[in-house]
């Protein structure tokens, strides 16, 4: 039996680590909620995000304390119909903190966005040196796994002539079904 060289092991390393980011941001990205990597899909956050650019999303419980620099996921009243919202932090009020993205002119709260509470804030985006650590185009194989998967549950509510396959729930019970077949 032949040792596996340093280089094969590192590289199934790298492997298992890019695995589960991906399947943490696929999970994440299907239950709305950031993890791992998370990715932007408008143009508000460039230059440093562009559409469909990833970066690892860190929980709050985690990073400690907000602060103004910084770039949060939240759970917006207003914007994106109320869902979750990548911008940067510019300032902390009484009110709540005051956020934008970085090419928006305006702040949110100069719309219709009131400030943003603590209770709000799901993620902070990794950042070194101010810089964000940013994944190119991760978004857009996220978002193509993500259609290929409903329609793989579109065909199999089809076949079986059920809809208990579709949405997060239908998830759940076709990842349940591969894994007892394939246990």
């Amino acid at each position: 039996i032949a040792m596996p060289t340093p280089l094969s092991v590192l590289w199934r390393l790298i492997l298992a680590v890019v695995g589960v980011l991906l399947v943490l941001t696929i999970i994440g990205s299907v239950f709305g909620v950031p993890m791992g990597i998370s990715f932007v899909e408008t143009g508000s956050m460039e230059p440093q995000l562009e559409p469909g650019d990833g970066f690892v999303a860190v929980p709050t419980a985690v990073t400690g304390p907000v602060e103004p620099g910084d770039v949060v996921v939240f759970d917006a009243v207003n914007l994106n119909d109320g869902g979750l919202v990548t911008h940067r932090v510019v300032e902390r009020t009484e009110s709540g903190y005051v956020t934008k993205g970085d090419a928006n002119p305006f702040t949110d709260q100069d719309g219709a966005e009131p400030p943003v509470q603590e209770g709000q804030i799901r993620a902070k985006a990794l950042q070194i040196g101010g810089e964000i650590v940013v994944i190119p185009r991760i978004g857009v194989l996220v978002l193509g796994i993500g259609g290929a998967v409903e329609s793989l549950q579109h065909t199999l509510a089809g076949l079986l002539g059920t809809r208990a396959v579709l949405g997060t729930q239908g998830l759940a019970y076709i990842l349940l079904g591969f894994g007892t077949v394939t246990y």
